[in-house]
């Protein structure tokens, strides 16, 4: 009897039909991983040994637990975190079998992300952090080595210092993986009150107001040929970012994504990573580019009004106040002008608030958004047209949305469903078979290949991006 998840005739008819009429692949920038967690123990004994296995074992159900906590302000969870049908979990456990399937989905290659390592770069204890995502970056190179032609695996770089997230960049490059993930944001102890974490804590997003300098981290990813993508994290209780229900996961996963990525983002441009590393890609996964298109115009605005130039218009210190007390007497409101606009503390005042940022213009902003940054959007996202739609964005910009199936998640309820959802897209007449093209093909490729011109080489897209360069 045929599995109620399996590859319906129906959508497999569509799907034959939407790949007849395209001549290009379909690539996936962020499917799913379902890692073994027995086979994870097993790696992480063998590089680690028993004390760190009962570590991780300790750590997991902080990370993965369907109970919120309303006294110790713990967020809920998902309880599980993907269908329960036996043939779904198994495709997207077992590499080999994910391979054998990919056509009746009509995806032709997978960039396939973990989902237990998405909580594991969150755990605050260094000694298990470290060791567990090595174990995950082990396991993952191995039981997808067989597949490199249709699959290939994303790394975890765990980002708490900038010298484990080097450390673990020259790992994975030696083990010849070529995706890495950071999360977009490690939670860190408020120093007046350390004894409160997590519960009080401070987000650090790598750039503005970071603990560290991680500029040697970029550095790294750009020597090894690394895109930076970024993942939003799962791990509920060390990076809760916008989810703060504990009785409703619903609530903390609408949005949540993109409140993350976006507060990642953000930090990015105003520490001034993209201006000082031109030349580097960063992937902001599965938020969408909603919030995208709503910041490049809040941030354009914002140069435009505090940064060196705009701010002095609200320097108080250019004030007549004589002129204003004329004008409220004339009213018959009290002469006095209020304490904020008194005499004291009008000068020196506040700093540009763009200084650390590095832009000299609004048109650095256009290229960052328009060049440098990709956004992850699912399959059902209605904001990938509005993306590509760059005469209706601000300054014009026309941003690099990536197909992301986000297979093996619980959101994704077949494995036959993202690609028809996907053509939607033209089939409602939203966007064309051009931009189609762009959105599951010609951007993943450019985010890989801008470092890495070998990305794709030895797959079964090589010749399609081959073709694509010359």
């Amino acid at each position: 009897m045929q599995s109620p998840l399996e590859t319906s005739p129906t959508r497999r008819a569509k799907i034959e039909a939407i790949r007849a009429g395209l001549d290009h692949p379909i690539v996936d920038g962020d499917g799913h991983l379902l890692e073994s967690v027995p086979m994870l123990f097993d790696t992480l004994d063998r590089i680690a040994g028993a004390d760190a296995v009962a570590g991780l074992q300790r750590a997991l159900p902080d990370l993965f637990t369907g109970a919120g906590s309303m006294d110790e302000g713990i967020p809920r969870g998902p309880w599980w975190p993907s269908t329960t049908d036996a043939l779904y979990q198994a495709t997207v456990m077992v590499p080999a079998l994910l391979a054998e399937r990919l056509e009746e989905f009509g995806l032709d290659f997978v960039i396939l992300y973990p989902s237990l390592g998405l909580a594991l770069c969150t755990i605050p204890d260094p000694e298990i952090r470290r060791a567990s995502v090595r174990a995950l970056n082990t396991m993952i190179e191995e039981i997808t080595r067989e597949h490199s032609r249709v699959l290939t695996p994303a790394a975890v770089i765990p980002m708490h210092t900038p010298e484990e997230a080097i450390d673990e960049l020259h790992f994975v490059r030696e083990r010849g993986l070529k995706v890495t993930m950071i999360p977009p944001g490690v939670a860190r102890p408020l120093a007046s009150h350390p004894d409160q974490f997590p519960l009080l804590s401070h987000t650090d997003r790598f750039g503005i107001d970071s603990a560290h300098d991680y500029d040697p981290v970029w550095r790294t990813f750009e020597e090894l040929g690394f895109a930076v993508t970024s993942h939003g994290a799962v791990g509920l209780k060390y990076l809760a970012g916008g989810r703060g229900s504990p009785t409703n996961y619903s609530y903390n996963h609408v949005l949540g994504h993109g409140y993350m990525q976006s507060e990642c983002c953000r930090s990015l441009v105003y520490g001034g990573v993209p201006m000082r590393f031109p030349n580097l890609p960063f992937c902001f996964l599965e938020g969408g580019a909603a919030w995208a298109i709503e910041m490049l115009g809040a941030l354009e605005e914002h140069y435009e009004k505090r940064g060196p130039e705009g701010l002095a218009n609200y320097d108080p210190i250019r004030l007549d106040v004589s002129e204003l007390e004329a004008i409220l007497a004339r009213y018959g409101f009290p002469a006095e002008p209020p304490e904020m606009i008194g005499e004291t503390d009008r000068s020196p005042w506040a700093r540009d608030e763009f200084e650390d940022s590095g832009l000299s213009s609004e048109h650095d902003l256009a290229r960052i958004f328009g060049e440098q940054f990709y956004f992850g959007c699912e399959s059902d996202d209605v904001t990938v047209h509005r993306a590509l739609d760059g005469p209706g964005n601000p300054m014009g910009v026309r941003l690099r949305p990536i197909f992301s199936s986000d297979i093996g998640h619980w959101d994704v309820p077949s494995l036959d469903e993202p690609v028809p959802n996907s053509y939607e897209l033209v089939s409602q007449g939203r966007t064309s078979k051009e931009d189609y093209r762009a959105f599951v093909f010609d951007e993943v490729v450019r985010l890989h290949t801008r470092l890495n011109p070998d990305f794709f080489s030895g797959t079964v897209v090589e010749d399609f991006v081959s073709q694509d360069s010359r």
